[in-house]
């Protein structure tokens, strides 16, 4: 498959306009069209609704551009990680993080970094846990940013690795809203004539294992039905935008859905499940570097106390 049609998929989901699309990726509207349906006859699924006046992904095609961004983002990434081959290693930092923390934290620590070291080359891994713990066990990346429950066990053998606590999450209940409305389409908790449609993360994720703990709870009793499961939050974001079901999401990833009122709270706080933000790296600081980055971390970490 052509690389091409990704990039015009995306272009074409986020844009939400065929003519616009076509003018970003210089190409006829006929042309990107057709390009589309190429890749939907590839997929064996539409992903934009034609049958109405608006634009409009399809369930499907919702829950497939966060996925395309994420492929043609590992492209890019190995495409510049090849380019960098030659460069001091000495100046490259890698890390790997879950794809939340990548997107939100992750973020203002590498900014941080990036004022305080000179020529600093990141690369950033974004999986999920159990692919982050190979990465940094096997040597292929420096640090590590993870979630910790007090709940859930890491799979981290902690003699071998030390870690630093510089942030804070928060998993919530979320749902879209009804239309002309801060009403959300599912909540908490639900009957059993009328159990509420659950869109979760898979069991063995540290996420899943968390939510699964919290319903076990005395006085956390639910009725659920779980209708679709996966591993990453932005799938589960894309799903109950499409008003799948509820779900629990990051908070700091949906800030803006909350405020605009697109997403609101299926549950209150009693529901809600706090996580430590993690920085796992060797035990020793050896070089110049690497005693900034774990002084930055340290730093990050006394402005929760504060």
């Amino acid at each position: 498959m052509d690389i091409k049609l990704l990039e015009d998929f995306v272009c074409v989901a986020n844009l939400q306009n065929f003519t616009a699309a076509s003018r970003e990726r210089h190409v006829t509207q006929s042309a990107l069209s057709r390009r589309i349906k190429a890749l939907e006859q590839w997929l064996g699924t539409s992903l934009i609704n034609r049958e109405n006046t608006h634009f409009e992904l399809t369930p499907q095609g919702a829950i497939f551009v966060t996925e395309a961004e994420i492929i043609l983002r590992r492209l890019y990434n190995a495409r510049e990680t090849i380019r960098a081959l030659g460069s001091s290693g000495e100046s490259e930092i890698t890390v790997a993080a879950q794809n939340s923390i990548a997107q939100t934290l992750c973020l203002n620590w590498m900014k941080r970094l990036e004022s305080r070291l000179d020529s600093v080359y990141l690369r950033l891994i974004s999986e999920k846990l159990s692919d982050c713990v190979e990465l940094l066990k096997q040597g292929h990346v420096d640090y590590m940013f993870c979630y910790a429950n007090e709940q859930v066990s890491l799979p981290i053998d902690e003699t071998k690795f030390s870690y630093t606590t510089i942030g804070k999450e928060t998993l919530i209940p979320v749902a879209a809203t009804l239309k002309h409305s801060r009403t959300p389409a599912f909540s908490l908790p639900g009957c059993l004539e009328d159990p509420v449609p659950y869109v979760a993360y898979t069991h063995e994720s540290l996420f899943g294992k968390a939510i699964d703990e919290l319903i076990q709870r005395k006085g956390h009793s639910c009725y659920l039905s779980r209708r679709y499961e996966n591993p990453f939050s932005h799938t589960l974001k894309s799903m109950i935008t499409e008003r799948l079901g509820f779900a629990w999401l990051p908070k700091s990833s949906i800030l803006n859905e909350l405020r605009e009122g697109k997403l609101c709270r299926a549950g209150d706080e009693r529901w809600d499940v706090d996580f430590d933000i993690r920085l796992y790296y060797h035990h020793s600081a050896r070089s110049e570097r690497e005693q900034v980055v774990l002084k930055t971390s340290q730093e990050m970490a006394k402005e929760l106390l504060i």
